[in-house]
C-alpha cells in the first residue's frame, strides 16, 4: 500500500487541500486524519486550557501522537485493502514529531525508538506545504483549526524544523506557498495522479 504524507509548518492550508482532493480522487485515496488534533478534540489534556505547558505534557503528547499515527495508518491500510483504494494520504507523519522535541532527531530517535529510515521508507513521497508564517506573516492565524497552540515566532521555527525532519526523504516535495490555493492544489493533485500512475 503507497502511502504519502501531506504535511507543512501550523497554517499551511492541509485541511483545506486535503478535503479538495478528498473529494477530486474521491474512491483512489483514503485520508488519514491528523493524530494530533484528533487526540485534542478528544480529551487529550491542552496546555492553556487545563494545565501548563512543561517538557513532561510535551514528551506524553508526542507518544501518544506516535502510537496514535502507527494504529491509524494500519486501520486505514485495511479500509484501503478492502475498498480497492490505491494511495493513503496521511495528514503529517510519525517524523512531524521531530519539529516538536527540543532536542531535534537525535533526542526523539533516543526517547521514542523511533527508526528514521525504516520509517521514511514507510511513505512514498513527502509533499511539504509552506506555512503562512513564513510565506505571509501577516495572514498567519489560527484559521480553521482550534486547536493551534502556535504563534507566530513559533511558527516559523515549527515550518523550519518541519521541513528539516523530512528533508532526506528520496520523494520531499515543498510547495511555496504564495496565498494561491488553486496553485497549491494542482502541484499536490499532479505529485499524487502521478503516484497513482507509477
Amino acid at each position: 500500500m503507497k502511502k504519502v504524507v501531506l504535511t507543512g509548518g501550523p497554517c499551511a492550508g492541509k485541511t483545506t487541500i486535503l478535503e479538495a482532493i478528498q473529494k477530486n480522487f474521491s474512491s483512489k485515496i483514503a485520508v488519514v486524519p491528523e493524530a494530533a488534533t484528533l487526540l485534542l478534540s478528544g480529551g487529550f489534556p491542552a496546555p492553556g486550557k487545563q494545565l501548563k505547558f512543561s517538557a513532561d505534557w510535551q514528551d506524553a503528547f508526542q507518544a501518544a501522537i506516535i502510537e496514535v499515527q502507527r494504529s491509524l495508518e494500519r486501520s486505514y491500510q485495511l479500509i484501503a485493502e478492502e475498498k480497492g483504494i490505491e494511495l493513503l494520504i496521511c495528514d503529517r507523519g510519525i517524523l512531524d514529531g521531530i519539529a516538536y522535541t527540543s532536542g531535534g532527531e537525535s533526542e526523539f530517535v533516543e526517547k521514542f525508538k523511533v527508526d528514521v529510515e525504516s520509517t521514511l521508507k514507510g511513505y512514498e513521497a513527502v509533499i511539504h506545504l509552506e506555512s503562512l508564517a513564513t510565506a505571509k506573516p501577516h495572514l498567519y492565524g489560527q484559521g480553521h483549526n482550534e486547536h493551534r497552540l502556535e504563534g507566530l515566532e513559533e511558527a516559523k521555527e515549527l515550518e523550519g524544523k518541519t521541513r528539516q525532519a523530512w528533508s532526506s526523504h528520496r520523494q520531499h516535495v515543498v510547495i511555496e506557498n504564495k496565498g494561491e490555493l488553486e496553485d497549491t492544489l494542482l502541484k499536490v493533485t499532479k505529485i499524487i495522479e502521478s503516484i497513482i500512475n507509477s
